[in-house]
Parts: structure tokens; sequence; C-alpha cells
């Protein structure tokens, strides 16, 4: 099998979450078909990796990304960045890609709603950001939204960071029919 990711192009900035998570999160994501990973301290980030822990750190979720990838039966291998602060995560873009910051505060409008919107649906680049688990601080919520990015919201529940993860792509990769 040589199964390369068609169409859509994204972009998972993820927030460092607490113990092994990220490596579950650069798994899962990649079978979903994630482009890239990055990976960055939020304000609200538990934990915290100095320089030299963060290039280990980055050089296992990479090689994660490749064994997801081999078992999936994916061709291109995601990039998975070193990890950044917020303020660097926030900039990192693609031009012309539709800019999503997954908020658990957002309660008018869900990404699924936005993946339909007609100026949305004619990018095929989508970069997301996913905050730790205590959430976005409101400084990093206005910044994002000041740099283009569209809060959504994914219904009612609170998930889990890592769960989040999962939904958002998993969304995104439906709504643009690469999967179902």
């Amino acid at each position: 099998r040589d199964v390369a990711t068609a169409g859509v192009r994204v972009t998972l900035a993820q927030a460092l979450p607490k113990g092994s998570k990220m490596d579950f999160i650069v798994q899962k994501t990649t079978e979903l078909g994630v482009t890239r990973v990055i990976p960055f301290h939020s304000l609200r980030s538990i934990p915290r990796l100095p320089a030299e822990k963060s290039q280990l750190k980055t050089a296992r979720w990479q090689k994660i990304a490749v064994e997801a990838c081999r078992q999936c039966g994916r061709a291109d291998i995601p990039e998975v960045t070193d990890v950044l602060s917020f303020e660097e995560a926030v900039e990192v873009g693609v031009p012309g890609a539709l800019k999503l910051l997954l908020w658990e505060e957002e309660r008018e409008r869900r990404a699924r709603e936005v993946l339909k919107d007609e100026n949305a649906a004619q990018t095929d680049d989508i970069v997301v950001m996913v905050g730790p688990e205590g959430g976005f601080a409101p400084s990093e919520v206005d910044k994002a939204l000041k740099l283009q990015y569209r809060s959504v919201g994914l219904g009612r529940r609170i998930l889990k960071v890592e769960t989040a993860s999962i939904v958002i792509l998993t969304i995104i990769q439906y709504e643009r029919g690469q999967l179902g």
C-alpha cells in the first residue's frame, strides 16, 4: 500500500500536554493525514521542556510519525517541528490557509460550519491550534484572532486535549471527503 494524503494539508499546532499524550497525538493525527505538527508552549502548558530535552522529544515524535505512516500505509511523512513558544507557533503560517483556533469557550461557531463556509472551502491548507489542558489564556485567544484565526468549538462537550486533536482532524478529513 502507498497511501498519500490527497487534497487537504493540515498543520496541527499543539500545545504541549502532560505526560506521554503528545506521543499519542502525533501517532493518531499522522494516521488521520496531518501534514505538519508544531508542538508549542502555551501560557497554561504544564510541561516546560528545556532545549536539550526538547530536541530529544522532537526526534522521538518524528520517529513516532514515521512508524504511524508505516502502519497505515501512508507514503508522505509529516514534519514534526521543534518546540516553539505560543508567539512563534501562532505566527507560523501557510499563505492563504484557513486558520482555526480550537477554543472551548467558543459557543457560536462550530468547526464543521466554518469548514463548509464558501471561502474556507476554497483552500486546501488548514492550520489548527489546539491548546493545553487548561485551555488558552485570554491573551493568546486575542493574539490569534488578531492574526486572522477563527475560533471554533466542537460542541457542548469539553474534550481532553488528545481527544480534541483527533476529533478536529477527523472533522476536517470528513468534510473534505477524505473519510467516509
